[in-house]
């Protein structure tokens, strides 16, 4: 291999390179393209590639392993360094595994952005009934917020409501286990994607996913993208409904 140094090798270099351009070119005329005054036309072609998507990049995760009855506010997770927050209620270690003192129960850090992908292994335990998932879109207080909720209703339903002082009922999914509360599965790993990472990829579309496969897919009114969407409204985690037995692990968020 010949190396060429300074302003003066790069400089031969380059011309080096031209020469067999331009004879490469004059070739492949002279066979294909009629000449004008000696000089044959050529044509080039140009191209682009999409750039690669950015891989998602993890802002906090949490196994909740830990002693039972151990209280999980003010605690920080396993990965991102987030602090824990139950402003409704009381969070304990059960089994290595989250779970709240019933009442209407959210338990969340603030991931400091609006827009990010949350995932949660719930177990209902072997109970018949439970209303628990996913609580994103909200304030600190935890008094305004969106859910997506795995319930026992109806074989099986995921729920996708908003609170603001009161609750609306956005979307919904029922019959997921067609045989019935008895075959539904004792954990599945619930996933929200708000945005959806899938056309159209804009902050409002929300979608959710049971077992990695897509069950619900809503959009979001202006107003609710402003509601829920703003400055103040970047904490997530985890939810359970007057549910005291199902339990959370393996929590983690994401980015986009």
């Amino acid at each position: 291999m010949h190396t060429f140094h300074g302003r003066q090798g790069r400089r031969h270099a380059v011309l080096t390179a031209a020469v067999a351009c331009l004879l490469a070119c004059c070739a492949v005329g002279g066979a294909n393209a009629a000449s004008v005054g000696g000089v044959a036309a050529t044509s080039l072609l140009a191209s682009t590639q999409a750039a690669a998507p950015k891989p998602p990049v993890v802002v906090a995760w949490e196994n909740f392993d830990g002693a039972d009855g151990t209280k999980i506010a003010s605690t920080s997770t396993d990965g991102g360094k987030k602090v824990w927050a139950a402003p409704r209620c009381t969070w304990t270690i059960a089994s290595n595994g989250a779970r709240s003192s019933s009442g209407d129960c959210a338990l969340v850090i603030n991931i400091g952005v609006v827009d990010a992908s949350i995932e949660v292994t719930v177990a209902r335990n072997a109970s018949s009934a439970w209303d628990a998932g996913i609580v994103f879109g909200s304030n600190a207080a935890a008094s305004q917020f969106l859910t997506v909720e795995y319930t026992s209703a109806a074989n099986g339903t995921i729920e996708l409501w908003k609170y603001n002082g009161r609750w609306t009922m956005l979307a919904s999914t029922t019959n997921l286990y067609p045989g019935g509360v008895a075959t539904t599965p004792d954990s599945i790993v619930l996933r929200v994607e708000s945005p959806s990472p899938v056309a159209p990829a804009t902050t409002s579309v929300i979608r959710v996913l049971i077992d990695a496969t897509p069950r619900l897919s809503a959009t979001l009114s202006a107003a609710d993208q402003a509601s829920y969407k703003g400055a103040s409204q970047t904490n997530a985690g985890a939810y359970a409904y007057f549910d005291p037995t199902t339990t959370f692990d393996n929590f983690h968020v994401d980015t986009p």
